[in-house]
């Protein structure tokens, strides 16, 4: 099977991390509007996030 590989590329690997990242912090705002009281992210939101920060940089740094 000569041709194009069926593993994701580096650049569709960080949209699909990116893609996460936006999504939980999106929740995390929202949920923030809707409560009473000073911002306090969610502890699987902040995991998230972190999550999809660190995997984005490391694909970014990794390619180069």
């Amino acid at each position: 099977m000569a041709g194009k590989s069926d593993r994701p590329t580096g650049e569709e690997k960080r949209r699909v991390y990116l893609a996460f990242f936006l999504i939980a912090l999106a929740i995390e705002v929202l949920l923030a509007l809707t409560r009473d009281g000073p911002f306090r992210p969610t502890l699987i939101g902040s995991a998230v996030i972190i999550t999809a920060a660190l995997f984005l940089i490391y694909s970014h740094f990794r390619e180069r």
